[in-house]
């Protein structure tokens, strides 16, 4: 039984990271529809790990389901990652600086233990979804005593964060890192020390982001005019 359900989350990475690459590097477009079955006999399994590898990248803002229609291809690009991880580290970096004080010895020790589970995790295929939820909470419990709701609505209404671990794997030390960094800010109660180390990090996110994004995308032919 555990063979089996390896097998199925390694299948359901393939899938998922084919089809990502897919979006990505633009053989896929926006605005196309993403049919199941070709995409299954493509990669040659069944319609079930197609069906749940969008499930995925609708989470990750790649694919937009619609009634009668399916799965429709909203490619993320680089200008949104700019957009989107620029305002994120502001906003953020705002919501812990206010939440920090605030914050209870229990919401602490969530952080600690959080934190040690991020850095003990082999991040495998079948430990992904495991990460992204670990790393939600890390940065959710770190936000949730901001008084000021408006500031949680907007960080949380601009997404995109689940698509980062699956693109990041190699700098995966790296960040853990960060996190480690910031939750030394929080046991040291400086909260202009944690909002600048969350800025750092989203805003180094974004830079690794953007970089593998880019080495994705088709290169221009070095043989044009010669």
């Amino acid at each position: 039984m555990g063979n089996e359900m390896k097998d199925k989350a390694t299948v359901l990475y393939y899938v998922t990271t084919s089809l990502r690459q897919a979006i990505l590097d633009g053989t896929l477009k926006k605005g196309e529809r993403l049919k199941q079955e070709e995409w299954a006999t493509r990669l040659g399994v069944s319609r079930m790990p197609v069906r749940e590898a969008l499930r995925q990248l609708q989470i990750e803002g790649l694919v937009k389901i619609e009634p009668h229609r399916g799965a429709i291809v909203t490619p993320i690009t680089v200008e949104d990652i700019e957009e989107i991880y620029h305002t994120r580290s502001f906003l953020e970096g705002l919501a812990v600086e206010k939440s920090l004080p605030y914050l209870t010895r229990e919401d602490k020790e969530e952080l600690g233990s959080t934190l040690i589970k991020m850095e003990s995790l082999q991040l495998t295929a079948e430990t992904n979804d495991y990460y992204v939820n670990l790393n939600a909470n890390f940065h959710k419990t770190l936000r949730k005593g901001c008084p000021w709701t408006r500031v949680h609505t907007m960080v949380e209404s601009l997404g995109i964060s689940p698509i980062a671990p699956s693109l990041l794997v190699d700098h995966y030390p790296e960040t853990q890192r960060e996190h480690r960094m910031i939750y030394e800010a929080v046991m040291r109660d400086d909260p202009q020390e944690l909002r600048t180390a969350i800025e750092y990090h989203i805003l180094r996110t974004k830079n690794n982001l953007i970089s593998v994004m880019k080495q994705m995308q088709p290169q221009e032919s070095e043989s044009d005019g010669s």
